[in-house]
């Protein structure tokens, strides 16, 4: 794992398409802004997890009840 040290306004570029800045740290707690091509899907982890867990206890058959949200370049989204 590469752990950086970023200030906010800062970037980090993954590959040549997707971008991740730093936009504001309150505490123990920092907000990311992630620049990335549609056809790339951005999904919380948590999220991911609850659909495997509910997807072994037979819920939903291994399939999302309702889209999970995708970040899309150029939108500014508010926290989920």
């Amino acid at each position: 794992m590469l752990v950086l040290t970023r200030k906010v306004g800062e970037k980090i570029y993954l590959g040549e398409d997707i971008v991740v800045t730093v936009t504001a740290i309150s505490g123990q707690q920092v907000r990311l802004g992630i620049t990335a091509p549609p056809e790339v899907a951005i999904l919380r982890n948590e999220l991911l997890l609850r659909d495997e867990q509910e997807a072994a206890a037979g819920g939903t058959g291994g399939k999302r009840q309702r889209p999970l949200r995708m970040f899309r370049p150029g939108k500014v989204q508010e926290p989920v």
